[in-house]
């Protein structure tokens, strides 16, 4: 593995302030997150063996009723949007893609399983996600061109200026603030000029949603131990501030929603094995897991208030 993308530092795990989109309930912690995140690892298997943590991107000739294909499309539809071109002539030659807040290196799998010429390095802050993802890098034979370090996204320790490309995949959210400026700025720290980055993830479409909508988002928030979601409008300003360039926005809401209808038969499924399995006792963050599944799907019906989107930005050439 090229050790360009090695860290310099160990970071620390500290959490950043939360900005609130117009609730007051608790901030959401760095270590609430990496707390929740550490107790429903295994529980993620059952939304995808391959442990895709996020919702998949339908295209015409996919079964809308088999996920799994749905999810690793939605790791090529980032591939695509980074805009790598052809491979180099020289096999030797390698191009080095980066993904913040990974979960299990999936979409990384996806994309060095599907071009020789990728190396990735994810960052996570989750110890047990990286086991995860090295039990799957060897099985799915890509374990020498992937790396998987544990960081802070927002402050990684990687050398600036490395990246041929890197994306975040519902991970964005995790980051402080409605305008994630701290997660942007490294990412445009570690992009090479002229290399892309993507982020899919839901967003606000205004600060101050309407009742429902900002109680539902609060409830979702705090079971998936986020901060807040972004506000796409701040997002795409903290994009242009940061130095980024050509930046385009694309919803993808009826690319999601057929995934998304996997939710209720499955979280119910899931919800009632489990709760045999435990004799009724399962964890609070376990707990809150199931109950922001449903309000993903929920959320998604405001239609005024909330999007899911995919968000391309260039890093200006210097």
């Amino acid at each position: 593995m090229p050790t360009v993308f090695q860290p310099n530092v160990r970071m620390s795990h500290e959490g950043a302030a939360h900005t609130d989109a117009g609730t007051s309930s608790a901030p959401i912690t760095a270590e609430d997150t990496r707390h929740y995140f550490t107790e429903v690892a295994a529980d993620y298997s059952a939304w995808s063996p391959s442990y895709n943590m996020h919702f998949g991107f339908w295209r015409a000739g996919l079964n809308p009723l088999r996920r799994e294909g749905m999810l690793v499309e939605m790791n090529r539809a980032i591939g695509r949007a980074l805009q790598l071109g052809e491979a180099p002539a020289d096999a030797a030659q390698r191009r080095c893609v980066l993904d913040l807040g990974c979960g299990a290196g999936a979409t990384a799998r996806t994309l060095v399983g599907d071009d020789p010429s990728l190396c990735a390095i994810t960052v996570t802050n989750v110890a047990v996600q990286n086991r995860i993802a090295a039990r799957l890098d060897a099985a799915a034979g890509v374990a020498d061109r992937m790396a998987h370090i544990e960081a802070d996204y927002t402050r990684t320790g990687l050398p600036a200026a490395q990246a041929d490309g890197a994306w975040a995949v519902e991970s964005a959210c995790y980051a402080s603030g409605t305008d994630k400026a701290d997660f942007i700025r490294e990412a445009a720290r570690l992009l090479k000029p002229g290399a892309r980055l993507a982020v899919v993830d839901g967003f606000l479409l205004r600060r101050t949603p309407g009742r429902m909508a900002q109680w539902l988002h609060r409830l979702w928030a705090d079971s998936w131990a986020v901060p807040t979601l972004a506000v796409r409008d701040e997002f795409v300003a903290a994009l242009e501030r940061s130095g980024f360039e050509d930046i385009e926005v694309k919803s993808l809401r009826w690319r999601v929603a057929p995934s998304a209808l996997h939710i209720p038969v499955l979280a119910t499924r899931f919800t009632l094995a489990e709760l045999w399995k435990a004799r009724g006792r399962l964890s609070p963050w376990r707990r809150k897991h199931i109950v922001a599944s449903y309000c993903a799907l929920a959320l998604g019906m405001f239609w005024r208030d909330f999007d899911y989107c995919m968000v391309t930005a260039r890093r200006r050439a210097i």
